[in-house]
């Protein structure tokens, strides 16, 4: 009976210190300042990490604004076609924080910062710069929340 509860507190342990996330495949676009307004905190500069790493997401991370404040690692997956690659070699993953709601396709409009509507992450262009190549639009990511 002990060997059972010690086996099921040690089942318990393991599946509670399992990762909470599966890296997700996506694309990503970004967006240059300047940065004012966000849907997640309004007006105001202290909103944005000092890094400058943030983030905006589309529909399918939104979740009604609970993607507020979250976390996600994000990493470069595109390959060349020719000519200079759109990932930045040797850049690794960045960690971006989520401050805003991405623009759809169909909110484009109003989009003159945003340099691909309908992206799964739209990044700052400090975070799009640190793992890609500034003149690529959009490039393929792999990204998992923290």
């Amino acid at each position: 009976m002990a060997t059972r509860s010690l086996l099921q507190s040690l089942l318990l342990l393991v599946l509670l210190r399992a990762p909470r996330a599966v890296s997700e495949v996506g694309t990503a676009s970004y967006y240059g300042p300047p940065y004012e307004r966000t849907e997640c905190y309004g007006e105001g500069s202290s909103q944005f990490p000092e890094s400058n790493l943030f983030v905006a997401v589309g529909d399918g991370l939104w979740d009604l604004g609970r993607a507020c404040g979250r976390e996600y690692e994000v990493r470069c997956i595109s390959e060349a076609q020719s000519g200079p690659g759109p990932c930045k070699p040797g850049s690794g993953s960045i960690r971006v924080k989520v401050v805003d709601y991405a623009l759809s396709v169909e909110s484009s409009a109003s989009a003159p910062s945003q340099s691909v509507t309908g992206a799964d992450l739209v990044l700052s262009q400090a975070a799009f710069e640190a793992i890609a190549n500034p003149s690529i639009d959009s490039i393929s990511v792999e990204f998992k929340e923290l």
